[in-house]
């Protein structure tokens, strides 16, 4: 049971420790500001945690960062949590609606090009039937 618990440390303690300071350093900065902290903010933020765990533990990993310096970069990704998570939804609506525009796009150039095919069917048609006439 003792290893298993360092072993959560050793991969998630830091990050822990980043949210936990991070959250606290949050809510200091805004009552340094003048903020009243209210029950739905916190409640709100505390909503927001895991989502930010999962951002900061992704770029830890990504960065190669360990230890102090894991912590750190946590506590700054909470800090900013609600910029980042803006962020992160900006750009993935961005690429969602890209990617839309793209099919959009392509289907209507399909369309145009079954169009053409229809068009240029019937005027064939047409003038086969005028080529061809009975005497």
């Amino acid at each position: 049971m003792g290893s298993g618990f360092e072993a959560l440390f050793a991969k998630y303690g830091w990050v822990w420790i980043g949210l936990s300071f991070g959250f606290l350093a949050k809510y200091a900065l805004l009552i340094k500001r003048g903020v009243q902290v209210k029950v739905r903010l916190v409640l709100a933020d505390l909503l927001l945690l895991p989502m930010v765990a999962l951002i900061a533990f992704s770029l830890v990993t990504q960065a190669g960062v360990r230890n102090e310096a894991a912590a750190l970069m946590t506590a700054f990704c909470t800090v900013g949590a609600d910029r980042l998570i803006k962020l992160l939804t900006e750009r993935f609506l961005a690429r969602v609606e890209a990617a839309t525009l793209r099919d959009v796009a392509a289907e209507v150039v399909e369309s145009r090009g079954d169009l053409r095919n229809a068009v240029q069917t019937k005027i064939s048609a047409q003038r086969i039937g005028t080529d061809i006439k009975p005497d």
